[in-house]
């Protein structure tokens, strides 16, 4: 965020981690295994590509995935406790890594960044997101735009419905979908899913400099009757998304589209991935379009970082890791094959397909935001927490708007 607001969260975090690490720092030494939530059949097949260079240079991965990052985040903060660390956690880079740093719960990866000169192969913004105090704490292998409205083409020429390119379009478009016997929306059951749905209702309703202020922590336009209107938005959705969506992985949901059972998916760009994999092909089987009616882009850096360890060895074999990851060709390779962009500026896009050329033209003429999930675990946590509960209640939109603005006056 760009106020000066300091997360007790963030505080509490930073004294845990540092009170947990004097009991433990004698004794700290890293397994050699990795953890990630890249579980889904794109985001495995990019995985291998990391894996295979790794190995190919003399090293052995050992795999511990998990279903999500709350989860694998867990187990590395309890593994850490217990003086086990993994070798590298798959992260989401920015606030994240540098509130670990902080905290102590990280090893810097700066030798290996000044050897092969990351500050110029990198985009200015990735590698500030990328740094502590200016030293690389985390590994950035892929940039994600995150607010994509995914399409069955089928779906809509079988409902009667052109594409919409407007949220007006989008609104009048779901009823007749649901009359033709289609899930007009689909959406899964977990808290940062519909946090997303949240963004496009934002960028739709109010607009992307709203948008971009709620994003800042702007507490005047966030207590705004513009918020009001996006809860109120949000709420008029809930008659086209299913019955089944209780507790269902963002995965599972986003095969609803690609069997041609619904029409829309709101979500980032490693959905595409899922598409691709089932030979369904890319303005012709679905499409993939920003926000309806947005030029707004929202993205995050995925990348990995390295907890702590007082070995040396496990310290050149973190160093080996992170060399792997920000190879060029392997970025290349792995982000053609997950759907996002590589985060080296260097890395070729030769054969990218027409949803992530045009990520590439809304990045370079359009507008542009980090994500809320790239913010300060205060902001985000507030914000996920407050969209979660009115979703799932019969809140109004006027007391999820009060909810939001107290919460994030608490932090």
């Amino acid at each position: 965020m760009k106020t000066k607001i300091v997360s007790n969260i963030k505080i509490n975090l930073i004294i845990f981690l540092v009170s947990t690490l004097m009991v433990s720092a004698g004794n700290l030494f890293a397994a050699d295994d990795v953890v990630h939530w890249w579980v889904g059949d794109a985001e495995s097949k990019a995985l291998k590509v990391i894996v295979d260079e790794f190995e190919n240079s003399g090293g052995k991965w050992v795999d511990t995935p998990h279903n999500d990052s709350e989860a694998a985040h867990a187990s590395v903060k309890s593994r850490v406790i217990g003086g086990n660390p993994p070798a590298a956690v798959l992260m989401v880079v920015g606030a994240s890594t540098q509130e670990w740093s902080e905290g102590g719960l990280l090893n810097d990866i700066n030798s290996i960044a000044i050897r092969e000169n990351w500050d110029s192969l990198l985009p200015d913004g990735v590698a500030k997101a990328s740094k502590q105090d200016g030293k690389y704490v985390a590994a950035p292998v892929f940039l994600s735009t995150v607010n994509w409205r995914y399409t069955n083409k089928e779906v809509l020429k079988s409902s009667g419905v052109d594409e919409p390119m407007s949220w007006g379009a989008f609104m009048t478009s779901l009823p007749r979908i649901k009359q033709a016997g289609f899930i007009p929306l689909a959406l899964g059951g977990q808290d940062w899913q519909e946090t997303l749905l949240f963004d496009h209702v934002a960028l739709g309703v109010a607009g992307p400099q709203y948008f971009s202020e709620l994003l800042d922590g702007n507490m005047k336009t966030i207590d705004s009757d513009d918020t009001t209107r996006v809860f109120a938005g949000m709420r008029a959705l809930e008659p086209y998304t299913d019955a089944g969506k209780a507790g269902r992985a963002w995965g599972d949901t986003n095969n609803l589209v690609i069997t041609g059972k619904a029409a829309f998916f709101f979500m980032g760009d490693w959905a595409k991935g899922g598409f691709l994999q089932a030979q369904k092909k890319p303005g012709v089987d679905f499409s993939c379009q920003i926000s309806p009616g947005s030029r707004m882009v929202l993205t995050a850096v995925d990348g990995f970082a390295f907890p702590k360890s007082s070995s040396s060895s496990d310290r050149a074999n973190q160093s080996s890791l992170a060399s792997a990851m920000m190879n060029r060709d392997v970025q290349t390779k792995a982000a053609l094959i997950k759907g996002a962009l590589p985060a080296r500026k260097d890395a070729s896009t030769e054969g990218f397909d027409h949803c992530s050329q045009n990520a590439l033209a809304l990045l370079s003429g359009g507008s542009a935001a980090l994500h809320w999930n790239v913010r300060e675990s205060g902001f985000k946590g507030v914000l996920k927490e407050v969209v979660s509960q009115f979703w799932n209640s019969d809140m109004s939109p006027d007391q999820a708007r009060k909810a939001l603005v107290d919460g994030l006056n608490q932090l």
